[in-house]
């Protein structure tokens, strides 16, 4: 049997650690952050509704698993790329939006419309979901983890891309 050199394992666990995609559980359509970071069933973060339910502010949390016979998720989420919008698969006619003010930055569930803080183009090129009226800021999640009874969350932020993490910020859209 061979075995590496002490500096070739020592340059090996020196080495960045690999992305790791998620095992998405949930039934298409839904928007998952490329890389599974922390969650700890490996099931990745997806754009869903804070706390149970129909609610107004957006977080990223575990894509949840498919339920048979009982509707969407909230954890559901559409890139309709003509309209350059994310819309809820469990609330239709709800969107996501960019909601501002001097102090802070939230996403909210609002009634889809032509607002052009609802508008968002996915790269397919970085896989970076930025707004159309300020290309150099993208959706991302906070650095932190949470837990979320039997679950795990992280804030959604508007980021300069420029300056974010890629495991941060790159998003896949599945449609099926």
């Amino acid at each position: 049997m061979r075995s590496l050199p002490l500096i070739c394992i020592l340059a090996l666990s020196a080495a960045p650690a690999l992305a790791t995609a998620p095992e998405v559980p949930s039934n298409a359509p839904f928007l998952v952050l490329a890389d599974n970071l922390d969650e700890p069933n490996g099931y990745g973060f997806c754009i869903d509704t804070a706390g149970r339910g129909q609610t107004d502010i957006l977080q990223a949390h575990t894509c949840k698993p498919a339920r048979q016979g009982r509707g969407p998720h909230d954890t559901q989420f559409a890139y309709d790329a003509v309209a350059q919008r994310v819309e809820s698969v469990a609330f239709p006619g709800q969107c996501m939006q960019v909601l501002r003010s001097p102090y802070t930055t939230v996403f909210g569930l609002l009634t889809c419309s032509d607002h052009p803080r609802q508008q968002f183009l996915l790269s397919e090129q970085d896989g970076t979901l930025r707004m159309v009226e300020e290309p150099s800021l993208c959706v991302s999640v906070s650095g932190q983890t949470v837990a979320a009874g039997p679950w795990s969350r992280r804030d959604l932020a508007l980021t300069v891309c420029d300056d974010t993490d890629a495991t941060l910020k790159q998003w896949t859209f599945v449609a099926e």
